[in-house]
């Protein structure tokens, strides 16, 4: 083992004079994490998505004001914020202004339209620079419209199969409640079934994770490169075993992967511009070191392939980016359902992710041992046949 430790050291000190190792691993990581969190956080979040929006009511009716109690309990949840305007003029204003991203307007008559089973229109006016919000008030009204099409056709066919006119008195002998057969939709928050990251968290575990592979590249690599150079076939002719040069370049990879997560951890949880909160520090160590011998495991095997340092990056480069955008490194994608969700926990990237979110809100450190158990698998699978196709590559 001291000969491998010896060569570990020897190449960790020219990897430190080479500033590359900290720009990949730490001050990437940091810089898109920042950058990924200022433009979208709060779009992984389950509550606080600013949602901000008005409601002009000019009917004033039972059934308009079923939608907004219906909105009003979505702000309650802390899921949107609604202002209330008494004239399109008002709301109008204000979405110039930037106080509110859409609002949504009944017109007077409208509940009267309803009851006589004509056309009644619901407005949605939304900022320019706010489509995502607009589509999601848009969607609101659409529900709200769907349920009272709905209440509009049974009272319709109730009305043609006891052979009486539709008329305000006939609608109030079916129900007494009309505003309550209108609202046909109530928004909550709901827990999900699985822990789930805040935006903060979620893009500085994933950058880390996805520049780890990159990071641990620079150990594996530099056994191409030293047979490129020549100085591979010197180690071997020294009175040290084969295996020691191998073990070194991974110890090297191994404690590169360690030192630069261990920075991104610390430093992330700390910096005013993320605030991330990765949960029990054991449980994060677990992940940690698991998620770093799987990337020297996965690095390893690319170096056993490549016949070039400049193709062992290259492919290692496409396996990274691959693996990171199936694993759900730059947005969440198992939360799509279907095959996709599936597929994505063939990654470590993902059970890492997953592991962190396992470990949220206060829980235990053991909860991260079920991923960190599946990414050492993969650490164990890829390693061991990487160790073997090298041992095989210089037996020669």
């Amino acid at each position: 083992m001291g000969p491998a430790l010896r060569i570990a050291v020897k190449d960790l000190k020219l990897r430190v004079r080479d500033r590359s190792v900290f720009i990949i691993g730490i001050v990437a990581p940091f810089a898109l994490a920042f950058i990924f969190n200022l433009v979208f956080g709060g779009a992984t979040s389950g509550t606080g998505l600013g949602l901000e929006y008005g409601m002009v009511d000019l009917d004033q009716s039972e059934i308009s004001r079923s939608l907004t109690s219906a909105l009003q309990g979505a702000e309650a949840e802390e899921i949107l914020t609604l202002a209330d305007y008494g004239t399109r003029d008002g709301a109008a204003t204000a979405i110039e202004g930037g106080d509110i991203d859409a609002y949504i307007l009944i017109p007077s008559g409208f509940a009267r339209a309803v009851i006589a089973n004509q056309g009644a229109t619901i407005e949605v006016v939304g900022h320019v620079d706010s489509p995502t919000s607009t589509q999601v008030a848009a969607a609101f009204a659409e529900q709200f419209s769907s349920g009272v099409a709905a209440g509009q056709l049974a009272v319709g066919t109730t009305a043609l199969v006891a052979g009486v006119p539709i008329a305000s008195e006939f609608v109030q002998s079916l129900t007494q409640d009309p505003a309550r057969a209108a609202s046909s939709f109530v928004v909550s928050d709901q827990s999900a079934a699985t822990r789930q990251l805040d935006s903060s968290t979620y893009f500085a575990a994933g950058m880390a994770v996805f520049f780890l592979f990159f990071t641990v590249q620079f150990g594996v690599s530099g056994l191409l490169e030293e047979e490129r150079d020549g100085t591979l076939a010197r180690l071997m002719a020294a009175p040290i075993p084969r295996v020691a040069i191998i073990a070194g370049k991974a110890i090297l990879s191994f404690v590169l992967g360690v030192l630069s997560m261990g920075v991104l951890v610390v430093g992330t949880t700390l910096l005013p511009g993320l605030k991330a909160d990765w949960g029990a520090p054991l449980g994060v160590s677990v992940l940690v070191v698991a998620g770093v011998l799987s990337a020297v495991g996965i690095m390893g095997l690319v170096a056993s392939v490549a016949k070039t340092p400049e193709g062992a990056g290259n492919l290692g480069s496409i396996i990274a980016v691959i693996l990171a955008m199936l694993g759900g490194t730059f947005f969440p994608i198992g939360a799509s359902g279907g095959f996709l969700s599936i597929l994505t926990f063939v990654t470590p990237h993902a059970w890492f992710l997953r592991g962190l979110a396992d470990l949220s809100d206060g829980a235990a450190w053991t909860a991260a041992l079920p991923a960190g158990g599946a990414i050492m698998v993969f650490a164990v699978v890829t390693g061991l046949v990487a160790w073997l196709r090298l041992r095989l590559r210089w037996s020669r």
